[in-house]
């Protein structure tokens, strides 16, 4: 607070203008300077699992710097190691000081919903205590080094398809359990520099508009006190937004918006307060990014650590008859195009241009393995080339062993666009599949952002999921198939059997205006144990080379009525003969009589390393607040009381200790009673499918249109595929390509991407990277709605 009064102070100095103008990116990646105050700027870039710094040159034009590529978050999360996110964050900080970062834009929190989110790969988990832990890690350790970090996408951004107009339909109850929980547990522990709004409409207004989601929940209830940033482009009303509290917009789209600011102040729809706050907390930021110093950063360590990193994170899914690790003077076959060009990181504006890439087969080879190489299939196509299987099992037929390196390549997954199923490449599914049928030792090593079809999994004997690990990827394979570390990540997804089995499988991606959540606050395990429904690995699933056991439970302060604190302990044994982590996680367990509810819900997790025949304690600490379920009427939480049953589990399949506790409700709980109205929330043995009344009855509201209604007017949220038809729209397609075009300057995205992301892009985002203006934008749309003569004078007003 005393800082946040020296800026107010500051500001107080400045002009309207010179306050307005701050509210804005001076470029792409810093804030503007006002060199009349002596105010600096800060460089923003982007993250999360590595530096990506956007250079222009002179003679090389724009490019990207060479960074460490640590393993992405849908790897780290299965380590559910905390100390290994804090490292990861000083790295990383340590490599933003070298390049005078002074925001490192991550990391992202995003609940995953649909396995079919494009962007998956960027978040952690389907479930928020998962992500709120590692996440705030991860912020603590960046910023440990003087370095800010952007928690990301608030809110409810959990899919790619129109994720820049969408509206996300979800009750309230489902938002502050699941989708909201992982921030509010991050600012609980702890105060990232920035939080970054996302692009996506929650109640149908734009996320930077919304004064409900950025002031009443984020600094209101949640306790924020840092800078709220735009996604890139999400603005849609600049006065709104700053009296929403939307403090900066980036990038920078010229001065219409500041203009705009200004001219809303003086007429009087804009309080001058709300800009005076905005440009506050952006003025605290530059003198928080003062106590960074530039120094060099070793390149080596942290390539270890990133090694490192993808050890820990690797998800044992199966291994029959102790395949893995692989005997020592073995032969083996090691098949696939990943063995030699690992998929180690996704595409899109998180895509790093990595100092060094271990090459899996070349790891393997270092460690002594006896190995040849045969590629099996081409990466780039999906068709079956015969020759090269033919080629790959006339390897592996009479070899001891066979490894097959497969997943998905970078054109099945990325940031804007959601896959359309969960099918691997139909040549690398023929490649697992054939040599199965030569050489029944088969592990296959997969290299994937998210879940995929393992229809395969009953032909082969071990399955070594990496998921995107990083650049060092394939040395860390390496260390885990021949024995040197044992595996120890579990999964921080459910993998279903199939995509019709997932939740949201009926109402994802949505339509042309709305996505309705209406599977509610069954997401994930909180689904699949709920409804007993069988899937391939269950969330919290992860083998080890060696085993463990558990015993003696105990509780310590066990009256949480009086808000106590519940400690809960018990003892777990290296019962194998190998040095392995055990991930144990505690579960609570209420079946309400009145209200529906998950079979469990995850509520603390710890990893524990241990030696051969050691014992060591594991500690979780449980609140009242842990207990609780969120009352949309009270808008707070509340504890409905009784009987809750506490279980220290392997996974949310396999419990192995079990204790009761008993707890007083809350007197002024609002129980809600839906069975009549929704009772397909109560029973979910059909699986997850919603009238209309019953989600209307639990969203509490009308059920927005799903559709543009006739006679509605374009807004800037009016997309081409809206237009296309019209004589100005094809003009707009045109200049879109254009746009999406120089995106890939960079190597941002895959060019596959354009086609998915054209037709859903909103008019106002043309702005963001064209030399067209927001004010030429809403002429633009003035002539859609056939208004002539507002639409020139719009276009060609300055």
């Amino acid at each position: 607070m005393e800082q946040f009064d020296s800026s107010l102070h500051l500001v107080s100095q400045m002009t309207l203008s010179e306050k307005a103008s701050l509210l804005s990116g001076a470029d792409k990646w810093r804030t503007k300077v006002i060199p009349r105050v002596s105010l600096g700027s800060v460089t923003v870039s982007d993250g999360p699992h590595g530096l990506r710094k956007e250079v222009i040159d002179p003679e090389k034009g724009r490019y990207t710097i060479q960074s460490t590529c640590f393993p992405t978050a849908c790897a780290t999360a299965c380590s559910f190691d905390r100390d290994l996110m804090r490292r990861i964050g000083v790295a990383l900080a340590e490599e933003c000081c070298a390049e005078d970062v002074d925001v490192l834009l991550g990391p992202g929190l995003n609940c995953k919903r649909s396995p079919l989110c494009g962007r998956n790969f960027e978040y952690f988990s389907e479930d928020p205590v998962v992500s709120g832990e590692l996440a705030a890690a991860y912020i603590e350790g960046v910023q440990s080094k003087g370095v800010g970090t952007s928690m990301k996408h608030f809110a409810l951004n959990n899919q790619e398809y129109r994720r820049l107009t969408i509206d996300a339909v979800v009750d309230e109850r489902a938002m502050f359990e699941l989708y909201l929980a992982s921030f509010e547990r991050v600012l609980k522990k702890v105060q990232p520099w920035t939080v970054m709004c996302s692009y996506n409409r929650i109640k149908g207004i734009n996320a930077s508009d919304s004064h409900w989601l950025l002031t009443d929940v984020l600094r209101t209830k949640f306790g924020f006190t840092g800078l709220v940033i735009s996604d890139w482009g999400a603005v849609h009303d600049r006065a709104t937004g700053v009296s929403a509290g939307l403090d900066l917009e980036m990038p920078f789209v010229g001065p219409y918006h500041d203009k705009q600011i200004e001219k809303a102040v003086t007429s009087g729809t804009l309080c001058e307060e709300d800009v005076d706050r905005c440009a506050a907390h952006i003025v605290a930021l530059v003198e928080r990014a003062k106590s960074r110093t530039k120094e060099p950063f070793d390149a080596t360590a942290h390539h270890a650590l990133a090694r490192e990193a993808a050890r820990q994170s690797a998800v044992l899914l199966k291994n029959d008859a102790s395949l893995l690790p692989l005997a020592a003077g073995i032969n083996v076959a090691v098949l696939g195009a990943f063995a030699k060009s690992p998929r180690y990181q996704g595409a899109g504006s998180s895509k790093v241009q990595p100092l060094e890439i271990d090459s899996p087969f070349n790891e393997l080879l270092k460690l002594g393995l006896i190995a040849e190489f045969a590629k099996g299939y081409h990466e780039e196509i999906d068709a079956t080339d015969e020759a090269l299987l033919a080629e790959a099992c006339d390897l592996a037929r009479g070899k001891d062993a066979v490894l097959i390196y497969a997943g998905l390549p970078d054109r099945y997954e990325s940031e804007g666009f959601d896959r359309e199923s969960l099918a691997m490449p139909r040549n690398q599914v023929d490649l697992i599949e054939r040599v199965a049928e030569v050489n029944s030792n088969v592990a296959v090593i997969l290299q994937c952002g998210s879940v995929v079809d393992l229809g395969w999994a009953d032909c082969v004997k071990s399955i070594l999921l990496m998921y995107l690990g990083g650049e060092a990827v394939g040395g860390a394979a390496a260390d885990l198939i021949s024995g040197q570390t044992t595996p120890s990540g579990k999964l921080a997804e459910s993998w279903p059997l199939q995509l019709s089995d997932t939740p949201s499988h009926r109402y994802f991606p949505g339509y042309a205006r709305t996505v309705e959540y209406r599977e509610s606050i069954f997401v994930g395990y909180r689904y699949y144990d709920t409804a007993q429904k069988p899937v391939r690995y269950p969330f919290g699933h992860g083998l080890s080379y060696t085993s463990f056991s558990y015993s003696n439970l105990r509780l310590h302060n066990a009256n949480l009525n009086a808000g106590e604190t519940l400690q809960i302990m018990l003892d777990v044994t290296n019962t194998g003969h190998v040095t392995g982590a055990e991930i144990v996680q505690l579960y609570v367990s209420r079946r309400s009589d009145v209200m529906f509810t998950p079979e469990q819900e995850l509520k603390g997790f710890e990893k524990v390393f241990l030696t051969p025949g050691e014992t060591k304690s594991v500690s979780f600490l449980l609140t009242r607040r842990d207990l609780c379920y969120y009352d949309v009427v009270a808008s707070d939480w509340r504890v409905e009381g009784g009987i809750y049953e506490l279980r220290i589990s392997a996974s949310s399949r396999d419990t192995r200790l079990v204790t009761r506790i008993e707890v007083e409700p809350d007197a002024d709980a609002h129980v809600p009673d839906l069975r009549a109205a929704a009772p397909c929330y109560y029973d979910l043995s059909s699986g997850i499918d919603v009238p209309d009344a019953a989600f209307a009855a639990v969203l509490g509201r009308v059920i927005p249109a799903r559709e543009r209604q006739k006679g509605e007017k374009h807004t800037l949220n009016v997309t081409l595929s809206e237009v296309k038809h019209t004589l100005l729209g094809r003009v707009l397609i045109n200049v879109g390509r254009k746009v999406a075009e120089s995106a890939l300057s960079t190597d941002e995205v895959n060019r596959n991407i354009i086609d998915h992301v054209l037709y859903t892009t909103p008019l106002r985002l043309m702005s963001s990277e064209s030399s067209i203006t927001p004010r030429q934008i809403e002429g633009i749309v003035h002539l859609l709605n056939h208004e002539f003569f507002k639409g020139i004078k719009a276009f060609f007003q300055k």
